[in-house]
């Protein structure tokens, strides 16, 4: 698939603008990148595009409503779910709390030249699905890095970075979602909407460490079926998630600068300050204290 696309990044705006994005000076080039930080339940809408659009939850869970082509779908959405817009189709959604999301809109160019390059479909044919709540692991490890890269300072390789990742993508999602081969479906399996819903309001609201049988039995599930269930619905084991939300309390903490470090790691629950640091190091791609000094840390997939 030749490079195709540094003058071909979108130009129109949204509705709603973007608390980051990949425009105005920045280098840039492939996909447009958006992060929309939302502060409190609300809603939006997007009218008829000329370009399909992926939407990513990055930061936190929510019960969200989505409505586009006739159709209306409700749902918990967790950091990695996937929302597919098709071009030419109006969206509208609602949500009922705070959290962030990362947006790829697609050039037409792009995803034409990706369908011809892998699946030998012509241009006037390439159209996606309409995808209200989907998990895709390529998809969504791509979007991630892509958020990743919009937030870092802009430097000489980002171009680069942004186009190589956009035409990954856009070439997976030719093949994955083009909605004139086999429909994506979610996986089947996991735990009931309102139960995942109460146990991450659970894992989120403790200080304490929490065993299987606890979060069971606010899942109102056996110990047993749990853990499977539960992987099936967010893609890692209870005890992984509920490490990354430790994680992020103590991040909280970092920021707010009043706590020292090795008080940070026992309020987070971890077992002395080397361990806090290793496994902190290992989800955000930086130490503790190198995370205070800057200010930040580059965006892993913790945002829950």
């Amino acid at each position: 698939m030749r490079s195709p696309i540094h003058h071909a990044v979108i130009g129109t705006e949204l509705p709603i603008h973007p608390d980051v994005g990949s425009g105005g000076a920045r280098t840039w080039a492939g996909m447009t990148v958006q992060i929309h930080h939302w502060r409190a339940a609300g809603s939006a809408c997007s009218p008829q595009q000329d370009h399909d659009i992926l939407a990513m939850r990055l930061a936190r869970h929510a019960c969200l409503e989505q409505r586009r082509l006739g159709k209306v779908h409700r749902s918990l959405v967790v950091p990695g779910n996937l929302g597919l817009h098709p071009r030419g189709v109006e969206s509208r959604w609602s949500w009922d709390r705070p959290g962030s999301i990362v947006m790829a809109r697609i050039p037409q160019r792009m995803l034409a030249e990706a369908t011809e390059a892998t699946i030998r479909q012509a241009p006037a044919v390439h159209t996606l699905c309409n995808c209200f709540g989907v998990r895709d692991d390529f998809a969504e490890a791509i979007m991630f890095a892509l958020a990743a890269e919009v937030q870092a300072a802009s430097h000489p390789a980002q171009a680069l970075i942004a186009e190589s990742l956009s035409c990954a993508l856009a070439a997976h999602l030719a093949v994955r979602f083009n909605a004139r081969l086999a429909t994506s479906s979610a996986p089947a399996g996991g735990l009931h909407p309102l139960a995942l819903s109460r146990v991450l309001d659970y894992l989120h609201e403790t200080s304490e460490m929490v065993t299987l049988q606890q979060l069971a039995d606010v899942a109102n599930v056996s110990r047993f079926h749990f853990a499977r269930m539960f992987k099936r619905s967010m893609g890692e084991t209870p005890m992984a998630y509920f490490e990354r939300v430790r994680l992020l309390r103590a991040r909280e903490m970092l920021v707010s600068g009043e706590y020292p470090l090795a008080l940070i790691a026992s309020l987070a629950g971890f077992a002395d300050q080397s361990h806090f640091t290793r496994r902190f190091k290992r989800h955000f791609g930086c130490t503790p204290g190198a995370f205070s000094r800057n200010g930040s840390a580059p965006v892993a997939r913790l945002e829950h």
